[in-house]
């Protein structure tokens, strides 16, 4: 059997999510994370383990092995816990997007009725937040509304209670029949791509604004440099990284950790010449994945977009709009400096037109 923390590790990473991360969505701390990962602690108690596994998102198999591997019995999943707060509360910049996705899951669309909200996925690209979004807004309705909360990331069908309004929180394509089975069910899809499903509602999650992004990206420098300040000297600095990072929530993470041996000045600089250099392998694969919910013809706009191409009235612009590889700027359309390295960037194996590589099936 493997040891708990080496398990651990392995379904992090696997989820691609650092330490932090986990701690944000398990409601456990990064020391009791780290402790447990490194084999400091062996025998984690039951409630931390279960925190553990639904801040994972584990399928029942998974979440069973990892309660064996830290000597509990496996049984089936409880509820999930509500969704864990943000640094300081709400997460930072998403207010608005929170409150129209609760609204659009406890309200009526005009002149469409109650149902047309009951499927609504979140679509955007990697790393934008839309897992976070969906977690902060379930909480919220279970603390205000008292709803039920179910995460889903397995293709079983989840145990739900028709005595009260529920919603569920999945990443994988939900079997629609449960909304004609369970009346009181409310569906949070979080996707890179619309589901198509019949009645399905789309929240495309773009990126933070300036403001929003320069204070989240101190928030996590804070972690690494307590003592850090902006200042006149360097708040130039934080807006270009900002603009670099496109407002990406986890690239934003992930740059924050380069404070500790960059100044802000050095940091934007080594930005300009590779936006991917500061961020994670999980983050670059995960951009070029997103090609593969495009059909031929938009993949092949989106590598002309990256090259530099106005798109003009394309009608697949949308369709990269909605995943939210590409952003309006003024009255132009373009490619997010992540999405162009990400596409343009030169790798081995096979490739699409445009030099695009291929990192996944197709």
């Amino acid at each position: 059997m493997r040891e708990f923390g080496e398990l651990l590790r392995t379904h992090r990473i696997g989820a691609g999510l650092t330490q932090q991360q986990l701690a944000d969505f398990a409601m456990v701390s990064v020391r009791a994370i780290r402790d447990l990962e490194c084999g400091r602690t062996r025998s984690p108690r039951a409630e931390t383990v279960r925190l553990l596994a639904d801040g994972l998102r584990l399928d029942e198999e998974s979440r069973a092995d990892l309660q064996q591997a830290g000597g509990r019995a496996a049984g089936r999943s409880t509820v999930a816990p509500p969704a864990p707060a943000g640094p300081g509360g709400l997460i930072v910049g998403r207010e608005a997007e929170a409150a129209a996705l609760a609204a659009s899951l406890t309200e009526g669309r005009p002149g469409a009725g109650h149902a047309g909200q009951r499927l609504v996925t979140v679509t955007g690209v990697s790393g934008v937040g839309k897992t976070r979004l969906a977690l902060e807004v379930a909480g919220e309705l279970h603390f205000r509304h008292g709803w039920s909360v179910l995460w889903h990331p397995s293709q079983s069908v989840p145990s739900i209670n028709d005595e009260q309004d529920t919603v569920l929180v999945t990443d994988r394509r939900p079997d629609p029949c449960l909304l004609d089975a369970h009346p009181r069910l409310r569906i949070v899809v979080t996707a890179l791509a619309p589901t198509e499903l019949p009645g399905e509602l789309v929240f495309p999650l773009g990126a933070l604004a300036d403001d929003a992004a320069v204070r989240l990206l101190l928030t996590h420098v804070h972690r690494v440099r307590p003592a850090f300040r902006p200042e006149p000297a360097n708040q130039a600095a934080l807006v270009g990284l900002v603009h670099e990072l496109d407002g990406l929530p986890s690239a934003l993470e992930f740059a924050a950790g380069w404070f500790m041996v960059y100044s802000p000045q050095h940091l934007l600089e080594r930005l300009r010449s590779n936006p991917l250099d500061p961020t994670s392998a999980h983050l670059r694969d995960s951009l070029r994945r997103s090609l593969s919910t495009l059909d031929v013809d938009g993949r092949e706009l989106l590598v002309r977009m990256a090259e530099g191409e106005d798109p003009g009235h394309s009608p697949y612009v949308r369709d990269l709009c909605v995943r939210g590889l590409v952003r309006r700027t003024g009255s132009r359309y373009e490619a997010l400096n992540l999405v162009r390295a990400a596409v343009l960037e030169p790798v081995s194996g096979p490739h699409l037109a445009g030099g695009v590589a291929l990192t996944w099936p197709v």
